[in-house]
């Protein structure tokens, strides 16, 4: 009877320390687990980060050619308006050299501000 009382106990003595092992292991791989996806978001938000700072970059790049863009562009449409009215367009609406010329410098314009 002491033998078996003395096998149940190691038994469960055993069963006890394997049970404190299972949860432990658990433990420690919800543990892992957590510390995976707050590695994730750190990056993520690092990556967020970038984004805006390139975007800001971006925008402020753009706003200068805008700003750029819209102090050439009073200059071409008065010299396009001024050019309307000191010589009209034919009859036949064929642009002379000279209002073509002024069309071309404006497209140059135009395209070099982009």
């Amino acid at each position: 009877m002491a033998l078996l009382n003395k096998y149940t106990i190691a038994t469960a003595a055993l069963l006890l320390a394997l049970a404190a092992l299972w949860g432990y292991g658990r433990y420690r791989y919800h543990e892992g687990v957590t510390d995976t996806q707050t590695a994730a978001k750190i990056a993520a938000a690092a990556q967020y980060a970038q984004d805006v700072a390139r975007i800001n970059a971006q925008a402020a790049t753009l706003q200068a050619k805008l700003t750029e863009l819209e102090n050439a562009s009073p200059k071409i449409v008065t010299q396009y308006r001024d050019r309307v009215i000191k010589v009209p367009l034919p009859a036949d609406c064929r642009i002379d050299p000279d209002r073509l010329h002024n069309l071309q410098a404006a497209v140059q314009a135009a395209n070099a501000a982009r």
